[in-house]
């Protein structure tokens, strides 16, 4: 097995995690403010001790990059944030695994990159895998509808995120890319503040508990999965096996969703829930190709 695959495969799990927290979190009062906002200042702090790693000077000259890379993560995180509050985390989470071919896609046409005939055979079987695990969801109506476009619109701002990061940390050095990412992560979500309103970081105090858990799983997937991108630059081969995540929410609404109240596994019936893990195994299938790819 290819060792710096391992990275993105424990940033899925603590992905995964952090989403069933989160819905946690709205279902005991937690806003959109605690989930971007919060959420993104303390990944700024997060990142910040990693400026001490790199012996580069940091270009001033090109912090422009950074701040243009945030605001895809921005948007994506918004539209993720939105869809896990109003869809089930066995829907929302899964579709993100479309941001492996996005990523793919994305390289090659609009950097030129090569892609290897592995990766685009896994990105294939990951595109697959998501939409057999939403086939049955497809006309569950209005609100998951919306899921479904919230949540493809999160992968596609994701995908150009880690596009960018491959493209423009190699100047600044890894160590000094991630942090200046997150400082202007954490200024431009700032400005959605007054726009949510004075009260907007206000929660009733069972909420602070699942707000502060779901960060803490954030800000770890967000430090592996970026930080395996800028330092190996396999944003196409990362994306594969960080695709799992969506296998790893539906285990966890499956086995232990009534620990965090969550109701999806007796809410959507077993038909759904066998299609949407028919998905995940070629989800699996696709993390397989990637690491055989990756080894050769």
């Amino acid at each position: 097995m290819t060792p710096y695959l391992l990275v993105p495969l424990l940033a899925a799990l603590a992905f995964a995690m952090g989403s069933l927290v989160y819905k946690r979190a709205f279902m005991e009062g937690a806003g959109v403010a605690h989930a971007v906002v919060l959420n993104n200042v303390v990944l700024a702090v997060a990142f910040l001790p990693l400026f001490m790693l790199e012996a580069r000077p940091v270009p001033w000259h090109l912090a422009h990059l950074p701040a243009i890379t945030a605001t895809a993560f921005v948007a994506g995180h918004l539209l993720n944030v939105l869809s896990l509050r109003l869809g089930d985390v066995s829907v929302a989470t899964p579709l993100l695994g479309s941001k492996v071919v996005m990523v793919a896609l994305l390289g090659r046409l609009a950097f030129d990159w090569p892609v290897t005939p592995p990766q685009f055979m896994a990105a294939g079987l990951a595109t697959t895998g998501v939409l057999v695990m939403g086939a049955a969801d497809w006309r569950g109506g209005r609100r998951t509808g919306t899921t479904i476009l919230l949540a493809l619109g999160c992968a596609g701002c994701f995908a150009l995120t880690d596009v960018l990061i491959q493209l423009w940390a190699a100047p600044f050095g890894t160590f000094n890319f991630l942090p200046l990412l997150f400082l202007a992560l954490a200024a431009e979500s700032l400005v959605l503040l007054p726009f949510l309103g004075r009260s907007a970081l206000g929660a009733p105090r069972p909420a602070w508990r699942w707000i502060g858990l779901a960060t803490f799983f954030s800000a770890v997937q967000a430090i592996l999965v970026t930080w395996s991108i800028g330092h190996w630059r396999d944003a196409a081969g990362v994306n594969v096996v960080y695709g799992t995540r969506g296998l790893w929410s539906l285990a966890l609404v499956w086995w232990a969703g009534r620990w965090f109240g969550n109701t999806e596994r007796a809410d959507v019936g077993r038909k759904t829930f066998l299609l949407r893990l028919a998905g995940g195994v070629l989800v699996l299938a696709a993390v397989a190709v990637t690491m055989k790819g990756a080894r050769h």
